[in-house]
């Protein structure tokens, strides 16, 4: 597979502990998401290789992150500030999208992911999203056009990997 067959990942964090005594950002993943999680990712690491995770700051994101490269091989996750959940920041994910291209996961939050794929997918020729980017769930994205991407595929945990225009 060459660098430019790789996909570039959206990934939704796993799922996390409802609410935390340090607040939201200190929520961790509940031990049956991470269970869970790390045999998705398992799963995802022999559909393709990835060279570099960047993820969110946030508790359930690095989690998320560090066993989604553990299962891809790879030694380090980098936290970058594009992630963080806030307003616009749908924006500064597809930004990042854009600059890392593909062979790498971005790890963050919804509603940022959602928006961040449907404009990345308006982008790249008008497709539709998935419906829903429930935790866990990775959205492969291959470069399409000149700032846009076409989704290849998208995968939740537990459930078969769903292809692009195969129906939903």
């Amino acid at each position: 597979m060459t660098p430019r067959e790789l996909p570039l990942l959206l990934v939704r964090h796993a799922v996390a502990e409802d609410t935390h005594a340090l607040g939201d950002e200190a929520r961790a993943l509940t031990p049956e998401g991470r269970a869970l999680f790390r045999q998705h990712a398992r799963k995802l690491a022999r559909l393709t290789p990835l060279v570099g995770v960047f993820t969110s700051p946030l508790v359930r994101a690095v989690q998320t992150a560090e066993l989604l490269a553990e299962c891809f091989g790879l030694s380090q996750v980098e936290v970058h500030p594009a992630l963080v959940p806030r307003k616009g920041a749908h924006k500064h994910i597809l930004q990042l999208a854009r600059e890392s291209g593909p062979g790498f996961a971005l790890v963050g939050h919804n509603p940022s992911l959602e928006k961040a794929l449907a404009l990345a997918l308006e982008a790249g020729g008008g497709e539709a999203a998935p419906d829903k980017l429930r935790k866990g769930t990775v959205a492969a994205l291959q470069p399409s056009g000149k700032k846009g991407f076409r989704l290849d595929w998208w995968a939740t945990p537990g459930r078969p990997v769903r292809r692009a225009g195969a129906g939903r």
